[in-house]
């Protein structure tokens, strides 16, 4: 093999990163199932699915949101499944959670001042509707702590007491205290951007991460807030997050969360690539590159949309990011 043939081999073989922007997150059944309910018009497969998830409570939370979000494009197996078994359990948690994405697509993801009162007036329509599915879902479903996540997700939307959400947010962690799209539900329902305040996000946050067993997924959640934080900080017209993640106390932070959610953690959780994604965002933002090339080799180079694209270009963030990453592995060896 030439010189030339070996460059070019050896730049072919360097990793690129992936963005994944759809809820199924790295789960490959998952992503083969709402691919196939979509392909073949069936309900089918997704009713195997979620009978082999069982109450594996993570992981059904994964699924029913990626079977919600392709439904909300591609509805014709879902309403299929509604009238072929219109009392399911199953089918109801999926619709709920279908309407609340069909809900928030209405709105799109632009800040309240770049929504049209158009855009408003159907997306708190729509949430309304959402409303009462979720309510038809927890009834049907009294153990299954999937659709009050749905409910949450409707509370951040429209403008229900703070005591509506505490309510429903009791009654997810009735049902599994340590859920983690449940407590991700609520910190955004907390932070500025919607219902709450920086005080309000920081107390839930550093509270459940505190309480998080080691390995726990909850242990993240001050970073996770710490990323809210940043995206205020630069809506509020600064422009830029400044030295905020180079700060001592984001870095003490920082490094609590990788240590108590190590990158060769001998448990993988169904949230694996969002997880990860809030610590690579992380560390890219605090340029720390070495420690970034261990989490995105745990990710297979995967990084999910959130918070990356929290960055204007978050997709140009997350090559720079990885291409730095990679530069560091070099010049150390690895």
């Amino acid at each position: 093999m030439s010189f030339w043939d070996r460059s070019s081999s050896s730049r072919a073989a360097e990793p690129t990163p992936v963005m994944v922007s759809d809820s199924g997150l790295d789960d490959a059944e998952v992503k083969r199932v709402c691919q196939e309910v979509v392909d073949t018009g069936q309900f089918v497969p997704a009713v195997e699915l979620l009978n082999r998830v069982g109450r594996d409570w993570a992981r059904r939370a994964v699924a029913v949101t990626a079977l919600g979000e392709v439904a909300a494009k591609s509805p014709a197996w879902l309403l299929w499944w509604q009238r072929s078994e219109p009392e399911s359990p199953d089918q109801r948690t999926v619709m709920a959670a279908a309407m609340v994405r069909v809900a928030w697509n209405a709105r799109g993801s632009a800040k309240a001042s770049l929504t049209s009162r158009g855009q408003f007036l159907d997306f708190h329509q729509l949430l309304r509707d959402a409303d009462q599915a979720c309510l038809i879902a927890t009834e049907s479903a009294p153990d299954d702590p999937t659709p009050w996540v749905s409910w949450l997700r409707v509370c951040r939307g429209l403008p229900v007491s703070r005591q509506v959400f505490v309510a429903r947010w009791r009654a997810l962690r009735e049902r599994d205290p340590l859920h983690r799209a449940g407590h991700d539900a609520a910190l955004q329902y907390l932070c500025e951007k919607w219902r709450g305040s920086h005080t309000d996000m920081y107390a839930f946050a550093r509270e459940a991460a505190e309480y998080a067993p080691p390995g726990s997924p909850l242990t993240l959640l001050v970073v996770e807030a710490h990323a809210e934080y940043g995206l205020r900080m630069r809506w509020n017209g600064a422009g830029h997050d400044g030295g905020f993640w180079t700060e001592p106390a984001q870095q003490a932070d920082l490094d609590a969360a990788l240590d108590r959610y190590p990158v060769d953690a001998p448990r993988r959780y169904a949230s694996h690539l969002s997880d990860h994604s809030v610590l690579t965002y992380a560390l890219a933002k605090a340029g720390r590159w070495a420690e970034l090339a261990d989490r995105f080799e745990a990710t297979d180079h995967h990084a999910y949309f959130l918070p990356w694209t929290y960055e204007e270009g978050g997709s140009a963030f997350l090559e720079y990011a990885h291409s730095q990453a990679m530069k560091s592995r070099s010049r150390h060896g690895r």
